[in-house]
């Protein structure tokens, strides 16, 4: 199944979880343990491959409030960004910090 066939009911399209996880520069194994998927069902995800009959309903919810905790915002068609169409952004809010820069400086 390709990207732009994919049901339009998921709560996260393929080309938004690549886009995601490059901004937050993670790998594939970095995001699947931390939404606690396999890295096979991510990375048939992101190819736009349906994921298999007996896949959790849920997954690409998980990865969705992966994003959201770690700062990314996901924009609807219709809302502020530069081309109009649905789309990503890193929250103002701070979001993500690599596990390498913490500090007691910006511990919140």
């Amino acid at each position: 199944m390709d990207e732009t066939s994919f049901p339009a009911n998921l709560t996260l399209d393929p080309a938004q979880c690549r886009a995601a996880r490059a901004m937050l520069n993670w790998s594939q194994e970095e995001l699947a343990g931390r939404a606690h998927v396999t890295a096979a069902w991510l990375e048939a995800f992101e190819q736009g491959r349906e994921p298999g009959t007996d896949r959790d309903p849920g997954e690409a919810e998980r990865l969705r409030r992966t994003f959201e905790e770690a700062g990314i915002e996901f924009l609807g068609s219709g809302e502020p960004s530069s081309g109009g169409g649905r789309g990503l952004r890193l929250s103002q809010k701070g979001g993500y910090i690599p596990s390498e820069q913490l500090s007691s400086a910006n511990d919140v």
